[in-house]
């Protein structure tokens, strides 16, 4: 995962819901390193649709995932941090699914960048 704040990144998450079908979320999120934990990077998310497209099952557009690496970076624990102390199933899918959407995206820069770097080398 990427090391200091950076640039807003938006990504489209489809999410499959067995009650809703498929949702087509575009989310914009950045990604922080918390200096004072090493290993925990935080992604704070927003999802980018007005009021009256909002899902009835989406109960805030607002959330921050985190992120904790152990020291070789091998795996990853995902924990999610929301304004709302209930949700429902579809709720959980969803940001279970955005969570493993940001990982993949950030993954993909990571590779991208180093790739340009042996390119250029």
């Amino acid at each position: 995962m990427r090391g200091d704040k950076q640039m807003s990144e938006t990504i489209n998450v489809l999410v499959h819901l067995p009650d809703f079908g498929i949702i087509d979320l575009p989310i914009a999120y950045t990604l922080n390193t918390d200096h004072k934990r090493p290993g925990v990077s935080i992604a704070n998310c927003k999802i980018l649709l007005d009021d009256e497209n909002l899902p009835e099952w989406l109960f805030t557009t607002t959330f921050s995932i985190a992120y904790t690496s152990l020291a070789d970076g091998i795996a990853y624990m995902v924990s999610v941090s929301t304004d709302w102390q209930s949700t429902n199933r579809s709720h959980e899918t969803m940001l279970s699914i955005v969570s493993s959407y940001i990982k993949l995206n950030e993954d993909k820069m990571a590779l991208n960048r180093q790739m340009a770097h042996v390119e250029q080398a």
